[in-house]
């Protein structure tokens, strides 16, 4: 029987916390489920989802039909240039995001980025950027694709503007 995904969205809630503890894992490990995650990438976690506020930030979560989650996108704004790895801004937020391997060749990244634009556009950000592991030319890819274009003096940073983006 050929198994095709439906994605279902709903907005990231306190209670997705431990979800976007392992989605950070992902990040971290380009997917790979073996992969080693070191002492700056665990600091990190704390970083990205232990400070992460769902009231004030948000994300989105991906399920398939079944209700598995499939992946997910969450923001983080940062009040200093020492935050994060994609400070642009106080009023600009840095996305993470990562897909379950199981649901990769769906276009579900794309769809996430999309949605991730669209909460960012609705809290008034003009802008969304992330910061890209030069290793990972895959998700660089993926991310051009979609519209993110380098941040001029930031290695690794890039951002899409989010007034004019129409999905």
């Amino acid at each position: 029987m050929d198994y095709t995904p439906e994605f279902q969205f709903r907005e990231a809630t306190e209670s997705d916390r431990t979800y976007l503890r392992r989605l950070n894992f992902l990040t971290d490990v380009f997917g790979d489920e073996h992969g080693e995650v070191g002492h700056e990438e665990r600091a990190g976690a704390e970083t990205y989802v232990g400070q992460w506020d769902p009231e004030k930030e948000s994300g989105i979560i991906a399920f398939d039909q079944f209700d598995v989650p499939a992946g997910g996108v969450w923001l983080r704004y940062w009040d200093s240039t020492d935050d994060g790895h994609a400070h642009v801004g106080p009023d600009v937020p840095e996305i993470a995001i990562a897909v379950e391997n199981r649901y990769a060749g769906n276009q579900l990244a794309m769809r996430l980025l999309e949605a991730a634009v669209e909460l960012a556009k609705s809290q008034g950000a003009p802008k969304v950027a992330l910061w890209v592991d030069p290793d990972n030319e895959r998700a660089r890819h993926r991310y051009e694709k979609f519209g993110f274009k380098d941040v001029d003096g930031q290695n690794n940073v890039m951002a899409v503007d989010v007034e004019d983006f129409t999905g």
